[in-house]
């Protein structure tokens, strides 16, 4: 630890040579060969950090049940580590159970990909190709696409002692070797099919399983959904919105092609007219001055606070916080909420309450200052649960500074034995895992 601390100080003071650019450009090289080396050695050491927390856990759990212990519903050993893993790469939870799962995956079923990958001739984003493009396989039939893709095409060099054919390929990339990323997916893609003992029924009908829909803001006033469907079902959603479309044109509306498709998309889903102002309470936290347009005031962009369950709010500009204000009052469906705030550091007041669950205006305040974010540090999911820091159980207020919004996974994660939190100064939260590491959260001012 101590020779990886000190290599991680000499980078941070490298000095590029600067005038030399074949020397500028062989030290990028080697760099990117270190990178590729350092990702694999992390590789081996998440691989071998879960495997050793799951069996802390399970035996944990083993004890608990033979003592007789009675507990709830906790979230699963994999959950435990996928938490840990991404907090010290600063990563959300969901990022680092992938980060697990590609870890495994590699030492147990890719050996020679993350070897590749240790002599620095593999980067790390192509070594994640490999691992979800052979992620449906079994663990023998990635061993074979592994096998294989190291391979060089063609026939043998020559063969060793053994009578094995040897090729003349001293970086071991094999078929992999000159690639671009794309190129390498349909590759990995084809291996899969090849070696896939069940074949294509069963890749299609795990696919089809997957179906799905997610959404975010784009910041700019503007969000996009993103629907994985069925394929017959895909054909009918694209022709019901043709259809829409040719009609709108026909009798003359103004609206292009695109927003005819993505209004009657939003129309038939939620039964409400897109083009009309809607009855709507609007979080926006935005300073008086941006949301009426005073002469000369800064023109400081809002906050749009997403609901519970629903994706994280995003920030959109002044001008259109001031539209839609405006379009909700002349509708007469307007409704405006005061939310206060420090003006040294733009915290929002605190709120105190009597009751030990956050409910109601309290909740609410607790996501509009946490902007609807779980506030686990690298944590970009949306804020399904409003708990205390302090636990309530072991005395801890209710009220607005003991009060974080957290999505599901870190709710259930906290609960967790070895997991602690506590409120220090300025609002800000310490989480402390099993491993004695402490992160430090503080909620992004929304008003200044």
């Amino acid at each position: 630890m101590p020779e990886l601390e000190g290599l991680v100080a000499e980078l941070a003071t490298n000095v590029v040579p600067e005038v030399d650019p074949a020397a500028c450009l062989a030290q990028v090289e080697v760099l990117e060969a270190l990178k590729a080396a350092l990702a694999a050695a992390q590789v081996r050491a998440t691989a071998a950090f879960a495997a050793a927390e799951v069996r802390r856990l399970e035996e944990r759990a083993a004890e608990a049940r033979r003592a007789g212990a009675v507990s709830g519903r906790g979230p699963a050993p994999a959950g435990v580590v996928a938490a840990q893993v991404g907090l010290v790469r600063r990563e959300s939870p969901a990022r680092g159970r992938v980060l697990v799962s590609a870890a495994s995956a590699l030492v147990a079923d890719l050996p020679r990909t993350l070897e590749a990958l240790g002599r620095g001739v593999m980067t790390e984003e192509r070594a994640m190709v490999i691992v979800r493009e052979t992620a449906d396989l079994t663990a023998e039939e990635r061993r074979a696409v592994d096998a294989e893709l190291t391979t060089p095409v063609g026939p043998p060099d020559g063969f060793d002692e053994h009578g094995n054919p040897r090729w003349d390929d001293p970086t071991g990339e094999g078929q992999c070797a000159g690639l671009g990323t794309e190129a390498l997916r349909r590759l990995v893609q084809k291996l899969a099919l090849r070696h896939d003992s069940t074949g294509v029924a069963r890749r299609r009908e795990r696919a089809r399983a997957r179906r799905r829909v997610t959404g975010r803001l784009l910041g700019d006033g503007t969000g996009r959904i993103s629907v994985v469907v069925k394929t017959e079902h895909y054909a009918q959603v694209m022709a019901a919105l043709a259809r829409a479309t040719a009609s709108a044109r026909s009798e003359g509306d103004e609206r292009s092609a695109d927003q005819v498709r993505a209004d009657t998309l939003v129309a038939r889903v939620t039964g409400v007219d897109p083009v009309a102002p809607v009855p709507v309470e609007l979080h926006l936290v935005v300073p008086a001055t941006g949301l009426l347009g005073q002469p000369g005031a800064p023109a400081e962009p809002g906050w749009v606070l997403g609901g519970p369950g629903a994706p994280a709010g995003g920030v959109i500009p002044a001008g259109i916080c001031r539209d839609l204000f405006a379009q909700a009052a002349e509708a007469g469906v307007a409704a405006v909420r005061r939310v206060f705030a420090d003006p040294e550091d733009g915290r929002l007041v605190a709120m105190e309450s009597s009751n030990r669950t956050f409910a109601g205006l309290l909740a609410r305040l607790v996501r509009i200052r946490d902007g609807g974010t779980c506030r686990t540090p690298w944590c970009d999911a949306p804020a399904k649960h409003v708990d205390h820091v302090d636990p309530a159980a072991a005395g801890g207020p209710t009220r607005e500074s003991n009060g974080q919004g957290l999505c599901e996974a870190c709710n259930q994660v906290k609960e967790a034995p070895g997991w602690s939190s506590y409120v220090g100064v300025n609002g800000q939260t310490h989480l402390t895992t099993p491993a004695g590491a402490t992160y430090t959260s503080r909620h992004t001012p929304l008003a200044c």
